[in-house]
């Protein structure tokens, strides 16, 4: 399945920091994990121009400081491992599976059985304007 990885179009009118902020991010396991889907990138370029427009640069840069645009904002999308005598088991959204403890290339296609690759809808989360106070007074 061809997925276009960027996430930006090739419009030179949207802001680098806007095209920065929605690329879509690849998990660390190529065909495991939910993945930002190009729709949801397409619009979170829509809603940053959006959100930036008008105001100064530097405001605008402050209000797209600690930004995201993931599956996962501020959560840590860890699967629960459990190891016991040279034996692990993974559990995640489609099951469990076990591997040998140690082994990479088991692990991972234990990740890609439990947590198969999706394509979800993601939204930008942006700092909270409260933050950029002094540099958007002016804006």
């Amino acid at each position: 399945m061809g997925l276009g990885l960027t996430g930006c179009g090739g419009d030179s009118s949207v802001d680098a920091r806007c095209k920065t902020l929605c690329t879509i991010k690849e998990p660390s396991i190529s065909g495991a994990y939910d993945i930002c889907s190009q729709a949801s990138a397409d619009s979170c370029l829509a809603d940053c121009a959006a959100h930036i427009s008008g105001v100064s640069t530097l405001c605008a840069s402050c209000l797209l400081e600690d930004s995201c645009f993931n599956v996962s904002c501020g959560d840590s999308a860890n699967d629960p491992v459990f190891c016991s005598s040279g034996q692990c088991t993974i559990t995640g959204r489609a099951g469990s599976c076990n591997y040998p403890e140690g082994n990479k290339s088991a692990y991972e296609n234990c990740v890609r059985q439990v947590e198969p690759r999706r394509e979800v809808q993601c939204q930008p989360a942006y700092q909270a304007i409260t933050k950029c106070g002094t540099a958007c007074s002016g804006s």
